[in-house]
């Protein structure tokens, strides 16, 4: 053989070792990333449990936060109309029962005037 078949035989030789390396380097680089998928799979599914559990709780603490704002706003609208309804009642019984309102009143004035007098 002459140096021209030789040189033809070691470059593609060489080619053949170059393409076999790739094709190794492929392989590996792609059982890598079927065993990093098969590996973060469970992980995957782990957080995602996680962030819906969490979610839930969101949701269960958001609910529960309205339900006592609720009731809260229903607690307050009833202290407020406290003192309305009970001059409208002080009302209605005062045109209802006008001398025992004038009585009850004598009644008041005049307790309140004895307490607060001096005795000196």
């Amino acid at each position: 053989m002459d140096d021209k078949t030789y040189a033809s035989s070691g470059a593609s030789l060489a080619s053949a070792a170059d393409n076999a390396v790739q094709r190794g380097v492929s392989q590996a680089g792609s059982s890598l990333h079927d065993t990093i998928d098969k590996v973060a799979q469970p992980a995957h599914s782990t957080v995602d449990r996680a962030a819906a559990a969490a979610h839930n709780t969101v949701d269960k603490l958001a609910s529960g936060a309205s339900s006592v704002a609720g009731k809260v706003s229903d607690q307050a609208h009833r202290f407020t109309d406290a003192p309305l309804q009970a001059v409208d009642y002080s009302k209605a019984y005062i045109k209802d029962h006008p001398l025992q309102a004038v009585g009850a009143a004598l009644l008041v004035g005049w307790m309140v005037g004895r307490l607060t007098a001096s005795r000196y």
